[in-house]
């Protein structure tokens, strides 16, 4: 391996290494419902000084569904000084409403805090545990078949690895929804995934054989006995495929799409196709079909929120 810390848990799963260049972020919030401000989404959250702030949606989309239909999704992030973020909203039908999102913030704190912890480093980048951080940790680990949709086995941030470039895999914050890509029609078929599951939440970690750190308070802050949350890297995600290198994509909405079929516009969301180690963006769960009466309905747009990869660790 390269340098680095390697941990071995000897329970079939992948061994951990933790090298320069993985990122361990700190949970600083979570945040569901309406947003308190029309056409924005602030949250509320104490951030360290020159932190890199990270959001992930959990559900990045926000639909309007009466006689007619509007989308809010997830924008860019900007940082409000050091008490939280205003992530922006991008509408598929130029409505402006208050958006329905959920999510967390966290933040990777600035190298030079780290006093206490671990501390891998490189000319470029570095990866670093700190005892003054909140870590997530791994509460499930698993294979699962989910034909249609299926509840999250615990609570969390989903992220899992499968193949078939026939199906698309969503998330609406509390199902993993599996819908057939390789029909071309307005009803919602679903589809059958066997994924690779892995879910990250709150769980305190554990001391124990391995490395134990604990903060001042003597809570422990990081195990070895307890996978720690680190991702490998940030993915604007595309129609297109990409390949990330055989690692944990996260599992969620990844835009809307509406494809005319019939005379009626066929409103999905996306999700992501995974096949040989690469990702995509593609419909769908079925919000609705509108008679068009006529006009071209066609509307294709991915999210602008990156999504996350994980390594091949878990």
């Amino acid at each position: 391996m390269p340098e680095g810390i390697l941990i071995d848990y000897n329970d079939g799963r992948p061994v951990m290494e933790i090298t320069a260049g993985l990122r361990a972020s700190s949970f600083c919030t979570s945040f569901s419902g309406l947003s308190s401000q029309e056409s924005q989404y602030p949250v509320n959250t104490s951030l360290v000084a020159g932190s890199q702030v990270i959001v992930i949606p959990t559900n990045p989309i926000s639909i309007i569904d009466f006689s007619y239909y509007d989308v809010a999704m997830m924008g860019n992030v900007a940082r409000n000084g050091n008490s939280g973020v205003i992530i922006s909203v991008e509408t598929l039908g130029g409505g402006s409403f208050y958006p329905d999102w959920s999510g967390y913030v966290m933040e990777i704190l600035p190298a030079q805090t780290y006093n206490e912890g671990l501390f891998v480093s490189n000319s470029t980048n570095f990866t670093a545990i700190s005892n003054a951080a909140k870590l997530m940790t791994c509460a499930y680990t698993g294979r699962i078949t989910v034909n249609g949709s299926a509840p999250l086995p615990v609570s969390g941030i989903p992220f899992g690895k499968w193949s078939n470039p026939n199906v698309s895999v969503g998330f609406d914050g509390a199902n993993i929804i599996v819908r057939d890509i390789s029909y071309s029609g307005r009803d919602d078929v679903a589809g059958s995934a066997t994924i690779d599951l892995v879910i990250f939440n709150q769980t305190a970690p554990v001391g124990g054989d391995g490395i134990t750190m604990t903060n001042a308070a003597g809570q422990v802050t990081f195990s070895t006995r307890k996978r720690p949350f680190v991702y490998d890297r940030q993915l604007q995600i595309t129609d297109s495929f990409q390949n990330i290198n055989n690692g944990f994509c996260q599992i969620t909405y990844t835009g809307v799409q509406v494809r005319m079929n019939g005379g009626y516009g066929n409103l999905r969301t996306k999700g992501v196709v995974m096949s040989n180690g690469s990702v995509r963006s593609a419909y769908n769960k079925v919000v609705g079909n509108y008679y068009s009466n006529g006009w071209d309905m066609t509307r294709n747009r991915n999210i602008t929120m990156p999504i996350l990869i994980l390594p091949n660790m878990y």
